[in-house]
């Protein structure tokens, strides 16, 4: 939760500053973020998934 929550505030500093900018938006813009939280997505899916794969008596 601390590391979603850090990752959302950079990612909304990041978003400020170059709001800033004089370039006109692209879909670059949010590649990254979109890219970092499929990456922490799948990688939380799986975390839980093996957890859960323990878990089961065998």
């Amino acid at each position: 939760m601390i590391l979603s929550g850090a990752r959302s505030a950079l990612a909304g500093a990041v978003f400020l500053f170059q709001a800033q900018k004089p370039a006109l938006p692209s879909i670059a813009t949010v590649a990254g973020y979109a890219g970092f939280g499929a990456f922490y997505f799948l990688l939380s899916a799986a975390a839980r998934t093996f957890k859960a794969w323990r878990a089961v008596p065998r």
